[in-house]
């Protein structure tokens, strides 16, 4: 999860959806009362599918999560760290949901159920891009009482909404708004594109459902932005829709796979929207297209504006973003695009990304001994032309290379990946290790909190700014 300014975590490809679905469905949700039933009837009737998620590990020195990214529920107590959240159940096998950040770095995960019982509960798989991960609780029923998934993409501003959570550990709480608003985007994940509500949510809700007026599962309530760490009415939720492809492919593989395109883009705006003949800025314009991509193989050039992806529309970078992480690779993907004036149908077929622990054991071994500094939760490493070729760089490309990123570090939450090569440092080009540390300690000594650097990622460039008061 990240939060931007004043932003705070709520916390205390794919295989067939049809299959998944029907993996996922063993024992039949809870029958949900009649259309137009009162909002206590729905409550009453999907409360039973609400847990409350304990996680414990063990305490270290470290820079934590909660730290990081200002989780204020996340709290030390006598050796061990626990986290509090909330979850549903998606399965009547003992399937629950919930957000990744939840149980990041957990050694023991306990579920409470809505009458107060406790089981004990394994990681089925996790997926910190997309912030969800699932459970599975100890088989003590013949079937646990299920949710049942609603239709996020249908759901619209001013929509009426209900969030069921453990806000301050207070289980079984409810709190009722509407839609607010589609397509945010929070902070710099990667796949973030949130339905916002005004339900009053607050930390513990995290992990909750978001459910329609007929008590079915649109979101999955996540972050909240807010100045001093309680509700103001502006609350983000992952739609259903993800969360399931997400699920899917945890129950059938237990991770998920990425994909690459070659594609650089940006969103559209008003004026560059008019710019190329389009009547709505709704889509993301193609920046730059890297050689001997799956992008440059489909077709597409820059200047292209990308309007839909396999038959749904791309209302921003969020969007799109949202969409690419359920795409699968090898599988054929449609997009429809507006060239010069006129729409047309591409089809590409992504490419299976690197597994980013694999390629950093590669680094790791080409790097030279000893030659590591870390900041931020990144390893770095002075590049060479070999350590760039195994991060699949220019060879030429000079600066530091990101060889390992520590889960919810502050590099991570940037979306920094292993390969990257920090290129800048304030402007100015970076060669050396020594550099690096040195303005560190010059900004520590001038009592700044961030240095600004250029993260080179294959042929596209980022500024960003890094703390330099991290437990590294």
């Amino acid at each position: 999860m990240f939060r931007p300014p004043m932003l705070r975590s709520l916390f205390a490809g794919l295989a067939l959806l049809a299959t998944a679905d029907l993996a996922l469905a063993e024992c039949a949700p809870i029958p949900l009362p009649r259309p137009g039933a009162r909002r206590a009837e729905i409550v009453a009737a999907v409360m039973p599918a609400v847990v409350q998620v304990l996680a414990l590990s063990a305490a270290d020195n470290t820079e934590s999560y909660a730290e990081t990214l200002g989780d204020a529920m996340r709290q030390a107590q006598a050796g061990a760290k626990q986290a509090q959240g909330s979850g549903f159940i998606i399965a009547g096998s003992g399937l629950v949901m919930t957000n990744e950040h939840v149980i990041a770095q957990s050694t023991q995960i306990m579920v409470k159920l809505a009458d107060g019982s406790v089981r004990g509960a394994t990681l089925v798989g996790r997926d910190e891009r997309t912030d969800v991960a699932l459970l599975q609780i100890e088989a003590l029923a013949r079937c646990y009482p299920a949710l049942t998934w609603g239709d996020s993409d249908r759901i619209a501003a001013g929509d009426e909404v209900t969030a069921v959570g453990s806000p301050f550990g207070l289980g079984g709480s409810v709190s009722a708004g509407i839609i607010s608003g589609r397509g945010r985007s929070v902070g710099e994940g990667a796949y973030h594109d949130f339905l916002q509500t005004d339900a009053a949510i607050n930390q513990g809700n995290s992990g909750g459902p978001l459910l329609d007026s007929a008590g079915r599962v649109v979101g999955i309530n996540t972050a909240i932005l807010s100045p001093a760490g309680g509700n103001i009415g502006i609350g983000f939720s992952l739609p259903a829709a993800m969360a399931r492809r997400v699920a899917a492919e945890l129950v059938a593989r237990g991770r998920i796979s990425r994909i690459e395109l070659g594609l650089g883009v940006q969103g559209l705006t008003g004026d560059s929207a008019e710019a190329l003949g389009l009547a709505s800025h709704q889509g993301i314009l193609v920046m730059d297209v890297q050689p001997d991509s799956p992008a440059e193989r489909a077709g597409i050039l820059a200047a292209d504006a990308i309007l839909a992806v396999n038959g749904r529309p791309i209302s921003g970078m969020g969007a799109f973003s949202a969409e690419i992480a359920t795409l699968a690779p090898g599988r054929p993907v449609n997009l429809r695009v507006w060239r010069r004036g006129q729409p047309m149908a591409i089809e590409i077929v992504p490419d299976l990304k690197p597994d980013a622990a694999e390629r950093a054991r590669a680094l790791a071994a080409t790097a030279e001994p000893g030659s590591l500094v870390r900041f931020s939760g990144l390893d770095l490493a002075g590049t060479t032309s070999r350590l760039n070729d195994v991060a699949g760089q220019n060879e030429a490309a000079v600066g530091l290379i990101v060889v390992a990123v520590a889960p919810h570090s502050p590099g991570a939450a940037r979306g920094i990946a292993v390969g990257d090569i920090i290129v800048g440092l304030a402007g100015k080009p970076l060669g050396s290790t020594v550099q690096l540390t040195d303005a560190i300690a010059e900004a520590r000594a001038a009592g700044r909190r961030n240095i600004l650097v250029t993260v080179l990622h294959g042929k596209s460039t980022a500024w960003m700014a890094l703390p330099v008061n991290s437990n590294d």
